[in-house]
């Protein structure tokens, strides 16, 4: 099995990814855990490879492990956040997706958009949310 998680580094991804690994360890299934950047000019590598490195440094720190096992990636297109991360699940094949979720207004979704509502409409497969509980 595949599990995937969308994470950006937000109180509620490092919860999303948190309780993905606890769903993976029962499962037996391995972590995609995926960032996105949206391009729309051309990028320095050297700030690719340090976001790169940050990810993965930030994954780490949540997990604390490699059990279960993981792979970091970080999606560079010129698609919005949320058609990024449907495509990746499809692509990939994955069984189940996690994604924190902040609580927004109408309004904020118009004006900033809603990348977790974009994949629990249009996801290939089931959607666990996270609310990060204070």
């Amino acid at each position: 099995m595949k599990f995937m998680v969308c994470y950006d580094g937000t109180a509620e991804s490092k919860e999303a990814l948190k309780v993905a690994q606890e769903h993976a360890k029962k499962w037996s299934a391995k972590l995609e855990v995926v960032n996105t950047f949206t391009r729309v000019e051309p990028l320095k590598h050297s700030d690719v490879k340090k976001t790169e490195d940050k990810l993965e440094k930030d994954v780490k720190d949540v997990l604390g492990s490699d059990d279960p096992s993981y792979e970091v990636q970080l999606l560079l297109t010129d698609l919005t956040s949320g058609e990024q991360l449907v495509k990746f699940a499809e692509d990939e094949k994955i069984d189940q997706i996690f994604i924190g979720i902040i609580k927004k207004s109408k309004v904020g979704k118009f004006i900033t958009g809603s990348t977790a509502q974009y994949v629990i409409l249009n996801a290939p497969c089931p959607v666990v949310t996270v609310q990060k509980l204070f």
